[in-house]
């Protein structure tokens, strides 16, 4: 998982306490096993002099909340985290675009703009989302069309394809597996490292969930049970 240390904590902080204070404590959890403390105090200073982060004193303890400049680049980041809760409309949106290979480096960067914005590839240049965009998002010359679900065959079924769902799925019931047969772990160090590494687990599934509707998924989609068995068991605050 190739991600920015900065931007696991501003993802910790919106998934564990979206808005309010955080302990320090917790939020050091977000950072990859082998990350010292050292340089997580010298991190969490510089989010705080870029106004990414606020520092709070709350009964003696340290917490940090995210301030409205780090939501704003966590949305321009992962621009995704705006689709929770969004109920679906029944139309498709269907992007279809021809670049020519000599332009590859233009159509690569659509490709990974588009996945960006939680769209499923349909065929090579032709991909999905069950959302409304405004086209100036793309960002490079793109057919931008609507489709009514009948046109495309069973909406739960096409989403699965298209989204890999189980895979999603099963990685999520893999966190909850891993919580629920390992947690108690009473040596400190033992303790710190496996909340680490859950916490990296969850990442790692969390960044491939396009967030999809509701009326798009499973009936036992476990996203909301998997962060909840991560509240349940201190990984995250609530």
């Amino acid at each position: 998982m190739n991600l920015r240390i900065s931007d696991r904590l501003l993802l910790g902080l919106d998934i564990s306490a979206q808005m309010r204070a955080y302990p320090s404590a917790k939020l050091f959890y977000w950072t990859p096993v082998g990350y010292s403390r050292h340089k997580y105090r010298e991190l969490v200073n510089r989010l705080q002099r870029l106004n990414l982060l606020q520092r709070t004193v709350l009964a003696g303890a340290v917490n940090f909340r995210l301030t409205a400049s780090g939501q704003k680049r966590l949305l321009n980041n992962f621009p995704t985290l705006a689709l929770t809760g969004k109920t679906w409309d029944g139309f498709w949106r269907v992007v279809m675009f021809d670049i020519p290979e000599a332009k590859r480096k233009e159509r690569d960067g659509l490709r990974r703009r588009l996945m960006k914005l939680g769209f499923g590839r349909l065929q090579d240049s032709t991909y999905l989302s069950a959302y409304d965009w405004d086209e100036i998002v793309f960002g490079s010359p793109v057919l931008f069309l609507e489709a009514k679900q009948k046109h495309l065959g069973d909406p739960k079924k096409l989403a699965d394809k298209i989204w890999h769902l189980e895979k999603i799925a099963n990685g999520y019931r893999q966190v909850i597996d891993r919580l629920t047969t390992r947690f108690g772990i009473k040596d400190a160090k033992k303790r710190d490292e496996f909340l680490r590494k859950t916490n990296q687990e969850f990442l790692a599934v969390f960044l491939t969930d396009p967030v999809l509707p509701p009326e798009l998924l499973p009936a036992d989609w476990p996203a909301a049970k998997c962060r909840k068995f991560l509240l349940q068991a201190g990984v995250v605050k609530e």
